[in-house]
């Protein structure tokens, strides 16, 4: 049995980050009801990688969820979604600011329906502070959080993440921040609101940066792959790529010039120590393993550092890296049967639970293709049903 089977969630996320935090909680058990807008869907629906129309990226943020496909700005709509609130243990939206107030779907009204509902909200900037209505997409609040001042080369422009890091990052935390709303509405049996801001969870990453600069007044620089505490720690050159590389002790400083051969290295007083290196890394000890390492392939690098339990890791590509044992054998990517696309690989689940283990297994659903099911489920009849689809109410896969 999976640890979220029973709770039952209505979710109006679409495209990234809450999408994420609902496929969580779906991997664990969670009946997770998707509300879809009548005729378009979630806004990831369209989003390459594609096959023919149907999305590779919808269908990773979506496995395992069911599909209601309706109007939810009339009445009618409004009362499906209200009726399936009343028994259910979490609502979860990532709309902009006010969306669901508008809809006549806010946590006030919607808590007279179910005073116990857990109602979980993530945009851009939370639901307070003058910023709360403006626009927030991952780009954006890379920039504004300092993350993107802290990425690149010193000599080079600011630069994102290579992934949604903010989106990815947020809908963690809201699946984290539901479960803890579970755990304490099975003490008191009290549903409360949850608040996630894209912004705050970037800024939450920056490390030392905020207590170095309220410390000292001092802004973290830029630097590249390296490390400013740490050298050498950097991707190094070789003839094939890269290859990341961290030795953060003297005794392994001495390791790693005996196995690549270094002796020179070795036998210079001033790379002795930690921060002598560091003092020198700029002025020739980078220029110094690196014309070492370019003579080799990235994976020959790797394993002679390896054999002496160093540090380091070839940058891989996408492909390279999707083909690794250490992949394979963690179940870190596994191949389901998408009812669009056919068989498809996606990342597989992350958390590793020995007793209750989630799960990734079943198909991202077809647009509206529960919304005959759930409403039968609410006491509507086939005449009722059908009327709902003539009027334009709702639509089924």
């Amino acid at each position: 049995m999976k640890p979220l089977e029973g709770i039952k969630v209505v979710d109006f996320t679409q495209a990234h980050a809450g999408s994420l935090a609902t496929m969580i909680l779906a991997d664990f058990g969670a009946e997770v009801i998707k509300i879809e807008r009548k005729g378009v869907g979630d806004l990831a629906r369209y989003w390459a990688p594609l096959k023919g129309d149907d999305s590779g990226y919808y269908a990773y943020l979506n496995h395992g969820k069911k599909s209601i496909s309706l109007n939810a700005s009339s009445d009618e709509g409004r009362e499906i979604i209200k009726t399936l609130v009343k028994d259910a243990d979490v609502v979860c939206e990532n709309f902009k600011y006010g969306s669901m107030e508008r809809m006549g779907l806010s946590y006030d009204e919607l808590k007279k329906i179910n005073p116990e509902i857990i109602y979980a909200s993530l945009n851009g900037f939370g639901q307070n502070g003058p910023m709360k209505e403006t626009i927030g997409l991952d780009l954006q609040l890379q920039a504004m959080s300092g993350l993107m001042d802290r990425t690149g080369f010193p000599d080079g422009p600011p630069v994102k993440a290579g992934a949604a890091f903010g989106d990815q990052l947020s809908g963690t935390y809201m699946a984290t921040a539901i479960n803890l709303a579970l755990i304490e509405k099975k003490k008191t049996g009290k549903g409360q609101k949850i608040d996630i801001g894209i912004l705050d969870c970037l800024y939450s990453i920056l490390e030392a940066g905020p207590i170095t600069n309220d410390l000292t007044g001092d802004v973290p620089p830029r630097c590249g792959n390296s490390y400013p505490s740490i050298s050498p720690y950097d991707a190094f050159e070789c003839n094939d790529g890269f290859v990341a590389i961290g030795i953060s002790t003297d005794r392994q400083w001495i390791k790693f010039c005996d196995v690549l051969g270094m002796d020179d290295l070795k036998a210079e007083e001033k790379y002795a120590n930690n921060e002598s290196r560091g003092d020198n890394y700029e002025l020739g000890l980078k220029d110094a393993i690196e014309a070492v390492t370019k003579t080799m392939s990235k994976f020959e690098v790797e394993e002679k550092l390896r054999s002496v339990r160093l540090a380091c890791g070839a940058v891989c590509t996408v492909n390279e890296a999707m083909e690794t044992e250490q992949v394979k054998a963690r179940d870190t990517l596994v191949e389901i049967e998408d009812k669009a696309l056919g068989k498809i690989k996606m990342p597989g689940t992350v958390i590793k639970m020995e007793k209750t283990p989630g799960g990734t297994h079943t198909s991202a659903p077809l647009l509206g293709e529960n919304t005959n099911e759930y409403l039968k489920s609410i006491g509507y009849s086939e005449d009722k049903i059908k009327e709902l689809v003539d009027n334009g109410i709702i639509e089924m896969a």
